[in-house]
């Protein structure tokens, strides 16, 4: 069974490619795979299986619960959306209205019966419950790791990016053809749980690498905002993921810290660590436990330096690690 993507001229024009749906997504996806997610082989990310197996706690049940065993679980991605760092992603979980809640939920219990705790979760109030198992299950499976995921992410989203520019919006789709990914000019066709015929209709297309996601591509888009583009869900191809370099333990983490902050200072190595998952201005100076204008400062600092990217959202300014800060990051 099959998913048949229809491109017109103008979706190919329109095709983007992401980095990441961000943290609170992979942590989504993380879950799915240790509760045993269709088609992916228990074997997979074994090393990092080992290492986060005896972290779970009862603390995230209200998780688990939108998760049952042998399910990719509610789609919770496409109710919080894109959002760079767990704390927005936390947060636009607790807003999504209750109504948008009980139709995904009523989606997926057609298919995959939902535990009776699950039905709670729908009410605002108890929601809360639901950030603080999201919370716990971030810190578990994915912030000791993130660092290293984000820079692979972002790897793979500057080569296929290089690929459209250079080559065209043909080339980017004939490149993930794989086990479960076929393009046939002008229908792309992706393995899944059901057939579906998708016309884009000048929407185009999102590519999202994903660690977690597994070796099955998804396919989500969202019903409330009918001419968002689709996201295509894809396994990321960095050499790193499927040799597991990414759950190794660095080599001497006391040493390479020390080095850290001797190339740009103590402060300044806390503050690129905080980064890490994106921060607006104000977390940063939260998460480092320093005044507003020294987080401003050392942002500055590190933004002239290549290390961070930042961007104003809103009334906030939001701030990425770059490659360069990532690598710099994981070498010290």
């Amino acid at each position: 069974m099959v998913w048949r993507i229809h491109f017109t001229d103008e979706d190919l024009a329109r095709i983007q490619v992401s980095p990441t749906l961000g943290p609170l997504s992979e942590t989504v996806l993380a879950m799915s795979l240790l509760r045993g997610g269709p088609t992916q082989s228990r074997s997979l990310f074994a090393g990092w299986r080992s290492q986060v197996g005896g972290k779970l706690t009862p603390q995230m049940k209200a998780l688990t619960e939108l998760i049952p065993a042998g399910s990719r679980g509610v789609d919770l991605c496409t109710l919080a959306g894109e959002a760079p760092t767990i704390e927005q992603g936390v947060t636009a979980l607790l807003a999504v209205p209750r109504e948008q809640m009980l139709v995904e939920m009523g989606l997926f219990d057609r298919w995959h019966r939902l535990p009776a705790g699950a039905w709670t979760l729908i009410e605002p109030g108890a929601r809360e419950q639901l950030a603080d198992a999201m919370q716990a299950a971030h810190r578990a499976l994915i912030e000791p790791y993130w660092t290293r995921i984000l820079a692979c992410l972002e790897a793979e989203q500057v080569a296929r990016r290089r690929t459209l520019t250079q080559s065209g919006p043909g080339r980017l789709l004939a490149t993930l053809q794989g086990e479960r990914i076929r393009w046939r000019p002008p229908v792309l066709e992706v393995q899944m749980p059901m057939d579906v015929d998708m016309y884009l209709e000048g929407r185009g297309l999102s590519l999202v690498p994903s660690v977690f996601v597994g070796k099955c591509p998804n396919l989500i888009h969202d019903p409330s905002h009918p001419s968002a583009a689709p996201r295509l869900i894809l396994p990321a191809a960095d050499e790193r993921v499927r040799g597991g370099g990414l759950w190794d333990g660095p080599r001497s983490a006391k040493a390479s810290g020390a080095a850290l902050a001797a190339l740009v200072g103590r402060n300044r190595a806390a503050v690129l660590s905080a980064v890490v998952g994106g921060c607006t201005t104000t977390e940063l100076a939260g998460r480092v436990g320093i005044s507003l204008a020294a987080a401003s400062q050392h942002a500055s600092v590190l933004r002239d330096a290549g290390l961070i990217t930042s961007c104003r959202q809103g009334g906030a300014v939001l701030h990425a690690l770059t490659p360069l800060g990532a690598d710099l990051l994981q070498a010290g």
